[in-house]
């Protein structure tokens, strides 16, 4: 008995100690401001029904939403709606009384409502949206910008063009009444049930949902389009948007588009969760892309010609929002502090179906892409992934790296399954980050606690040292590989030492390897492969593909990654060997780094190699450059061409190939390059370089910069215009660099800077905003921006914007 009350008195304290050392953790990561909001009905179906006057920017709707209470009762209901005027509010047909204030609209019940029956509210309202709802191109008096109405809901800009309870964790399905110019296309989400022309020279378009949905994933997307119709095997119809002006750019930004989905479907085990998925472009939009239910909306850059593809294509983008039908829509988190469920996932699939497409070597890069994006941010702070403060390079790359590492750990069809049965259960509704652990418990039978205690819940990242000796064993003729693995990061109350299992491999002078998979979690561990035959160590490999995120101190002497660059069975442990040369001096690495280039045909170690050898006088060095400068890979071409502190007499000719390369960038380069090294033939290559355009304008604006340069006025005025509003933000943000740099201002340029200034588009309006705070900062041109900064009246809004720089 007393043995016995002393076991009890342990686990009670032992039980003690963990409930205060939870409570300690808790304390730490915990946010309550990011709990899932409370709301008093769950929302079943909403009805809009919208009209617009696009030149006023005017929104006229009717909305319809029918819900069942979740209180006993209920004597009022707020929706949100900042800035909507509503006129007339009805409960089930019958006019009630309603309220505004600045965030929205409280419709009052003359009794309340109570549990197990539905109700609807409608609202008659007008709203004239400058979040949510963006009207592009209607106040251009030139009348050449593309004339377009989109949406952009995430995370609750949608309240501005319809009132609606704006909760991430209610669902709800909906149907879109859209009436609108006959000669315009209406894209919305779900199932396209109707379009009529009302003889008005206006055409009435009816979509609806046939599933329910998040209120931040409803779309509109109004403009002039093609569209070009695909099918997946199993059916699903796919309609891809385009500008009729561009049917040539169809092939290479849609590329893939079908395959991507059956690709999901089959990666996942669960198939399109939607009637429809459409894709169209936007001008001026505030992101790369969004994946609205049914209908991702894309910005028109990505909207790539042949040679365009070369710099960027859609490709990733493109799945990144497909993943986001599953990741996202069908299944949606509770919260913005499990948003990682959402944009982990539509960041990791990505990368598993560009390598089906482009092979192994481009997936281990895009991952070490994305890990060194997760350590940079550690670098800053050490916000757990599940942390209002976590940013985006956690959120998005951290957390794919998490489920590249979940797939190292237990297996691909594990995780398969996993994922499959978490979208299964969990199919239409809301889910967090408990919901996924729970998945691994059910299908595979396991505890994963301590992963994503680690790697999810607390931040930071291991940071290992390695080193390792060959043994004699005493008595016997073999030896074995003795490694050590000390983690040496820094420990606190959120950053724990790491528990991981870890391939170590020992490579053989005779091409042969040996390999053990080990636990490592403690502070200082050892590790021994057998070394049975006691052959000669070539290199040794810890975490040989680079699968775990962390940094790794490892030294190794030149024979040691010399072997490694040239034999390592894995393309991202061959550049890691190669970029570890790098304070080598040349004289011992060049042979091997010529060798090397020799041998890869992946564009990283191409273009590590011709970095380090761009300033070796060597003459087989200059060969590796001349080579490199005609790399099948624009990437080797650009890194190439980019480094060269200058072109040499002697490699002109090569460098002026490159001004009809196939990339635009590339272009782009070779022409400002050359332009400054050989003034004498600008007119040659200008000639060259006429009809090039480029993302953005991008080699257009370049070519007028360097004719002004040489006193043109018309392309100085080109410049200007292609500030203008007629211009999407990427030209106008090229243009402006351009005059910037030529320090040209005229009273055209200033109108289209502070246009800029208040855009919607951040990203327009910080490099305009920071333009002109460049010229401001010279006294000849400063007087010019004030002058129309007080003779203008200007908006609250717009004014909040503008007092920043003239405060």
């Amino acid at each position: 008995m007393i043995q016995q009350k002393s076991r009890v008195h342990v686990f009670l304290l032992t039980l003690l100690m963990f409930q205060s050392t939870l409570a300690q953790t808790t304390r730490v990561y915990s946010e309550p401001s990011l709990e899932p909001p409370e709301h008093q009905v769950d929302m079943k179906h909403m009805r809009l029904e919208v009209s617009f006057i696009p030149e006023e920017g005017l929104v006229k709707g009717i909305v319809t939403h029918i819900f069942t209470p979740l209180r006993k009762r209920v004597d009022s209901l707020f929706f949100n709606g900042p800035g909507i005027r509503v006129s007339k509010a009805t409960l089930n047909g019958s006019s009630v009384k309603f309220s505004s204030s600045a965030e929205g609209i409280t419709v009052f019940f003359p009794t309340p409502l109570v549990w197990d029956e539905a109700d609807s509210v409608s609202l008659v309202y007008e709203a004239t949206p400058r979040q949510g709802m963006y009207f592009i191109g209607w106040n251009d008096p030139t009348n050449r910008s593309r004339k377009q109405i989109w949406t952009q809901g995430q995370g609750i800009d949608n309240r501005y063009w319809f009132p609606s309870c704006d909760l991430q964790n209610d669902k709800l399905t909906t149907e879109v009444i859209a009436r609108f110019d006959t000669g315009y296309q209406v894209l919305s989400n779900g199932a396209r049930l109707d379009v009529q022309n009302n003889g008005d020279g206006t055409t009435t378009w009816h979509y609806c949902m046939s599933h329910p949905h998040s209120t931040y994933l409803v779309m509109l997307g109004i403009g002039k389009y093609g569209i070009e119709q695909r099918m997946t095997r199993r059916g699903l119809p796919v309609n891809l948007y385009y500008y009729p002006d561009q049917e040539d750019r169809v092939e290479p930004t849609y590329r893939y588009s079908v395959e991507a989905i059956e690709f999901m479907e089959n990666h996942t085990g669960f198939p399109f969760p939607w009637e429809s998925y459409s894709q169209i472009p936007v001008q001026d939009f505030l992101y790369g892309a969004m994946e609205n239910t049914t209908a991702t909306v894309f910005g028109d850059f990505l909207m790539v010609d042949r040679r365009s593809f070369f710099d960027r294509n859609y490709i990733y983008v493109n799945v990144h929002e497909l993943a986001h039908q599953w990741f996202g829509d069908l299944i949606t988190a509770r919260s913005g502090r499990d948003s990682w469920l959402q944009e982990s996932f539509a960041t990791f699939y990505p990368k598993l179906f560009l390598r089906s497409v482009f092979g192994e070597d481009y997936y281990q890069w895009n991952r070490r892409t994305e890990q060194n994006a997760a350590l940079a941010a550690s670098e800053k702070d050490e916000f757990p992934i599940v942390h209002s403060r976590a940013g985006s390079d956690r959120i998005y790359s951290k957390g794919s790296a998490v489920l590249d590492m979940a797939v190292y750990i237990w297996g691909e069809d594990a995780y398969r399954r996993v994922i499959t049965h978490y979208l299964q259960k969990h199919a239409y509704q809301n889910v967090e980050t408990n919901d996924l652990y729970q998945a691994f418990q059910d299908v595979l039978g396991i505890t994963p606690w301590w992963f994503f205690d680690q790697w999810i819940y607390r931040g930071g990242e291991p940071h290992y040292r390695v080193t390792y000796q060959e043994v004699s064993l005493e008595g016997r003729r073999d030896r074995q590989t003795q490694i050590t693995v000390e983690q040496i990061h820094q420990t606190d109350d959120l950053i724990k030492l790491f528990r991981m299992p870890i391939v170590f491999q020992v490579h053989y002078a005779d091409g042969s390897a040996d390999s053990v998979r080990q636990m490592v979690e403690g502070q200082t561990e050892r590790v021994v492969v057998p070394n049975p035959e006691s052959k000669r160590i070539s290199f040794v490999l810890f975490d040989p593909g680079g699968y775990i995120l962390k940094k790794v101190a490892f030294a190794k002497s030149f024979d040691e990654l010399r072997a490694q660059a040239l034999r390592a069975p894995l393309m991202v442990d061959r550049f890691d060997a190669v970029a570890a040369m790098r304070p080598i001096p040349l004289i011992t690495k060049r042979a091997t780094l010529i060798e090397v280039f020799g041998r890869e045909k992946f564009h990283a170690i191409r273009s590590e190699i011709t970095s380090q050898l761009l300033q070796d006088p060597d003459p087989s060095s200059k060969t590796v450059i001349v080579a490199a400068l005609h790399d099948k890979s624009p990437e080797v071409r650009r890194t190439t061409l980019g480094e060269m502190p200058i072109i040499p007499e002697n490699m002109r000719s090569q460098a002026e190939a490159l001004l009809r390369d196939s990339s635009y960038t590339t272009v782009g380069m070779a022409l400002s390059k050359l332009s400054a090294e050989f003034p004498d033939r600008i007119p040659e290559y200008l000639g060259i370089t006429r009809a090039d355009k480029g993302t953005g304008d991008e080699v257009r604006v370049l070519w007028h910069e360097i004719r002004a340069r040489q006193g043109d006025r018309s392309s100085l005025d080109t410049l200007v215009d292609m500030t203008g509003i007629s211009f999407e933000f990427r030209t106008r943000v090229n243009a402006f660099a351009s005059l910037k740099r030529l320090s040209y201002v005229n009273a055209q340029l200033v109108e289209n800077l502070f246009q800029a200034m208040t855009h919607a588009n951040g990203r327009l309006r910080g490099p305009a905003t920071e333009t002109v705070q460049y010229f401001c900062q010279q006294s000849a041109l400063a007087p010019l921006f004030l002058k129309y900064y007080h003779r203008h009246h200007w908006e609250p809004w717009q004014a909040t914007m503008l007092e920043k720089v003239f405060r």
